[in-house]
């Protein structure tokens, strides 16, 4: 009886030659490596980058002009034990390191494998598509992340009531993963700088309860508090008084209703460029925003 590993052997589809708009009779096709049937794979919406926790550090580090406030972290922060007494001899630092990480969770596989295409450009289109509902928030996700929007703006209405919040970035456009984080502005605090405002909120937030992590970046370019929001463990990054992000924001959702496209692409390449680290400025990356710029640069010259 043929084992269910050897059935699926066969790929779907082949890639195309070098030269697939002017083919030559002589011309023998290149086809890619099949991959390995046996070695195994998984995708986890909550851990899109390959050294989440590596990078994570990287960015404190490098963060030398803030304060930071360990609010309710006791118990919540991630334990890292040393092996005593040769308890982990012989075994290699890396994976002592990943013995200790939280496990990701399961998910389902992100490819609805149900159709086959002739084409490889429509096959590779349904895997794009199948691959941005994948990373698409669940209802669930999306009312956790209101909420926790919702208990971040009541922190500052209670401490500036006639203050204007507005939430921009990748949470306005609908363009976050579920590893992305919560920009926030404030508008209109009648402060003489933010870093008053800033240490203000800091102490509000670590008063309250609402926030663990929370870190205040003042000699920034733009200063700002980061933070995790403590039911949901979403990440957010508040500033003041710089009204271009909300700007910025209208741009991009009217650039996505003009080339719908423009969503999937995004999507895609950011966790590419995530997965490489390739993410950050700070560190040699590229923005999202000016991701998006080129991507809009493109469509235009297609259209």
């Amino acid at each position: 009886m043929e084992s269910p590993v050897q059935a699926q052997a066969i790929p779907l589809y082949e890639t195309l030659t070098l030269t697939p708009l002017s083919p030559s009779p002589t011309a023998t096709p290149i086809r890619s490596p099949l991959s390995d049937p046996l070695q195994p794979y998984s995708v986890f919406r909550n851990e899109i980058s390959l050294s989440a926790f590596n990078s994570a550090a990287a960015a404190e580090s490098a963060a030398v002009d803030f304060f930071s406030l360990d609010v309710g972290s006791g118990d919540e922060e991630l334990e890292l034990k040393t092996p005593v007494n040769g308890e982990a001899k012989g075994k290699r630092k890396a994976e002592v390191e990943t013995e200790n990480l939280p496990k990701p969770m399961t998910e389902s596989v992100w490819f609805r494998g149900d159709s086959k295409f002739r084409s490889p450009m429509l096959q590779l289109h349904k895997e794009i598509v199948d691959f941005c509902d994948f990373l698409s928030p669940t209802q669930e996700e999306q009312a956790s992340r209101a909420e926790a929007v919702r208990c971040v703006f009541d922190v500052i209405k209670y401490i500036w009531p006639n203050c204007k919040v507005e939430v921009f970035g990748s949470f306005r456009t609908g363009l976050y993963l579920p590893t992305s984080d919560i920009d926030v502005v404030i508008l209109d605090s009648g402060l003489k700088s933010p870093q008053i405002g800033l240490n203000a909120l800091s102490r509000a937030l670590s008063q309250k309860g609402v926030a663990k992590k929370i870190q205040v970046i003042a000699k920034a370019r733009v200063p700002i508090v980061k933070f995790v929001e403590k039911r949901s463990g979403v990440a957010f990054d508040i500033s003041f008084d710089v009204n271009g992000g909300p700007i910025a924001a209208e741009f991009i959702k009217n650039a996505i209703s003009k080339w719908p496209e423009l969503r999937p692409l995004c999507l895609i390449l950011k966790v590419f460029l995530q997965q490489r680290e390739l993410n950050e400025v700070y560190s040699g990356g590229i923005s999202s925003y000016a991701l998006l710029a080129m991507l809009m640069a493109m469509l235009q010259v297609m259209n």
